[in-house]
């Protein structure tokens, strides 16, 4: 299980969420004005999330 944790004071949410277009286990989602991480037990830690992000918004971290 991987941990992604989403810094919302740098997150600019549904107006730049390239990560959840990009992520291919469908881990991130737009709820309401937020992007947020469901399901973080299927995430194959690709960090492809944080690759697309324009703020570092985003940390893939594995769970110990």
């Amino acid at each position: 299980m991987s941990k992604i944790t989403i810094d919302y004071d740098k997150c600019d949410g549904p107006d730049c969420a390239e990560c959840v277009d990009v992520c291919p286990m469908e881990i991130l989602v737009i709820e309401g004005d937020k992007v947020v991480a469901k399901n973080t037990e299927e995430c194959n830690e690709c960090m492809v999330c944080m690759d697309v992000c324009p703020n570092e918004a985003i940390t893939v971290e594995p769970e110990e």
